[in-house]
């Protein structure tokens, strides 16, 4: 792959997507055979909402944590740097000891967001009085209680959403309302890049892949260290949303977009902030094909 094209698409194709999605980071209890968490059910009733990208830690980081490598505090940072919030739906023990985690790291606690049926409002238990308090304490809005019901949960949350996010409920979305680029060295960062290559190139040997998108970051001098961890979790999401397929030709396996992937990066490109973009787009095509003949 030609680095100057790589250069071209990361430039002026990919630094003018103008963002103005929320990465919501979702934590709570997991389903099991006989019992649907409030967590997955809320989930399902937020995610038909293109404005958020909704993900669990534990699918994208545990095979790492897993590794003597990384070790929890490190992810709790990481999780924070890659998130516009962090929210908790408390409903067990698993979920109050997340609670006391992100409570006491400062890079957390200013995502948090917690989640807590209204029955439990007035406990003098630990729980309420140590980590709920001290999250109020910084910010009430980021504690809220729902009655034991599904359709009050979602309401809460979608209000807080509301309040927060100028553009939550905007009938008219579109990226351009945003102001910043999720770069490189942030998991959406990586995950929008990977399909842009994908879209131009239509196939990449995985090992070139890495390479590619390795090149541009240290280009960029970003943190060495954290490549590995945002390569992994970046492509965990985009196999997570069925964006990405790998196929074996010739001994060597290669990515390539399923056909929702291409068709997000089709309303992905509309969103590109520049002058003649069809233009800019053929002019990218037409220099890869230029640079196959050689």
């Amino acid at each position: 792959m030609d680095k100057e094209i790589i250069k071209k698409i990361y430039n002026d194709i990919f630094l003018y997507i103008q963002h103005s999605n929320i990465d919501l980071f979702l934590c709570g209890r997991a389903s099991n055979k006989s019992y649907v968490s409030n967590r997955d059910q809320l989930r399902k009733r937020l995610e038909k909402d293109k404005k958020l990208s909704i993900f669990y830690p534990e699918d994208m980081f545990m095979e790492l944590l897993s590794r003597k490598k990384y070790d929890l505090f490190t992810l709790e940072n990481f999780l924070a740097e890659n998130s516009d919030l962090i929210m908790i739906v408390c409903e067990s023990p698993g979920s109050f000891t997340e609670l006391g985690a992100f409570t006491s790291n400062e890079k957390t606690l200013r995502k948090l967001v917690v989640l807590i049926q209204k029955k439990y409002k007035n406990d003098k238990s630990f729980i309420m009085q140590g980590p709920v308090r001290y999250i109020e304490k910084h910010d009430k809005k980021n504690v809220i209680y729902f009655n034991n019901d599904l359709d009050d949960m979602e309401e809460v949350v979608e209000e807080y959403l509301a309040s927060k996010y100028w553009f939550y409920r905007s009938k008219k979305y579109t990226r351009k309302y945003g102001n910043y680029t999720k770069e490189i060295n942030l998991i959406s960062g990586q995950f929008y890049f990977i399909l842009l290559l994908l879209y131009f190139y239509n196939k990449i040997e995985t090992k070139e892949m890495n390479e590619t998108i390795r090149y541009i970051y240290q280009e960029r001098k970003f943190e060495a260290n954290q490549f590995e961890i945002l390569y992994t979790a970046a492509l965990k999401r985009l196999y997570k949303e069925g964006m990405l397929i790998k196929n074996v030709d010739n001994g060597l396996n290669y990515y390539k977009l399923s056909k929702k992937g291409y068709y997000t990066v089709k309303d992905l490109l509309n969103d590109v902030m520049v002058d003649n973009r069809d233009k800019l787009v053929n002019r990218i095509r037409l220099d890869i094909i230029s640079a196959q003949y050689r």
